[in-house]
């Protein structure tokens, strides 16, 4: 018994006591004070999660006065919270409403997270998307450039070059002229030689045989002749060698379902209506409604917040 009497925590819990007896006194006959008279608790699993926290920001556990005062923040934001609730503080306040629907969000992905997907449907979802899980065809290929800023007749002389290949003539280092880019490029995508050439070339260049030389092909530069060297097509990938890819695809997609059939219920349970002053600015409530559920199923998604 002595050495609970001298414990400083029960010491704190004491004071805390008092604290919320005085405040009541002042405040008595207030409604809507102190959340209907529930008290606050200061409990072993809140006290637990303070020291869990700190232990993880700090990588060591909190010493005694630590611990006393991160329960004494909580006591204090605790009251603080009250306390401005029961003044109505936190109605049309941006920052609580944002994080008020953060939480419930979380909570509801969390909930969706847990389904877990059989063999079946992890099967179906891959029958459904199988482009989806394929590789990209690559290509490799070299190029002579005709500069149509420094050539009078860039395609003439490109179509001259392409016809002395014809015949057999070699490439040496003074045909063409100065590319800005690398000229040769070995196993890209056409997303990557998009990115360098633009996509009408690489549409052109991906649809070219290994082989002889070919063009002109114009790019955002200019004309290019083209010998393709190789080509790696798209591949369809096996079940078998996606299974995770799959997995995790199906989860994302079963999210993105159950944020859509959350907000609807939300939809049917609460009514919404649009001023008609502001209806030609923002549309009916209607087409809002839409276009929220359509934000509701997109990660992170940011909507400007509005007094209401």
């Amino acid at each position: 018994m002595k050495r609970w009497l001298n414990e400083p925590l029960l010491h704190f819990l004491v004071l805390g006591a008092l604290l919320f007896g005085v405040y009541g006194w002042f405040h008595r006959g207030q409604a809507g004070s102190w959340d209907n008279g529930a008290p606050v608790r200061v409990t072993s699993r809140g006290v637990a999660f303070l020291a869990e926290t700190w232990v993880r920001q700090h990588q060591r556990p909190p010493t005694r006065e630590e611990l006393h005062a991160l329960a004494a923040g909580y006591l204090k934001e605790e009251l603080l919270g009250r306390e401005a609730r029961a003044m109505g503080l936190d109605q049309d306040d941006l920052v609580i409403r944002r994080r008020l629907a953060q939480k419930v969000e979380f909570i509801v992905k969390d909930t969706s997270r847990l389904a877990a997907p059989t063999d079946d449907d992890l099967h179906r979802f891959y029958e459904a998307n199988l482009y989806s899980f394929r590789t990209r065809a690559h290509v490799s290929f070299t190029q002579v450039f005709f500069d149509p800023e420094k050539r009078r007749d860039a395609a003439a002389d490109a179509n001259a070059l392409l016809a002395a290949l014809s015949r057999g003539s070699a490439i040496t280092s003074r045909i063409g002229d100065p590319f800005p880019l690398d000229g040769d490029l070995s196993d890209e995508d056409r997303q990557s030689v998009a990115g360098q050439y633009g996509g009408q070339f690489a549409d052109a260049v991906f649809a070219l045989k290994p082989g002889g030389w070919q063009g002109p092909i114009a790019s955002s530069f200019g004309l290019h002749l083209v010998r393709v060297t190789d080509v790696r097509p798209a591949r369809q990938l096996e079940f078998s060698e996606v299974e995770p890819q799959v997995r995790e695809r199906w989860r994302d997609e079963h999210q993105r379902e159950s944020d859509e059939q959350y907000f609807a219920s939300l939809l049917k349970k609460y009514h919404v209506v649009v001023d008609e002053d502001i209806k030609p600015l923002v549309g009916p409530a209607s087409e809002l409604a839409a276009q929220a559920k359509g934000l509701a199923s997109q990660p992170n998604a940011t909507v400007a917040q509005v007094p209401q």
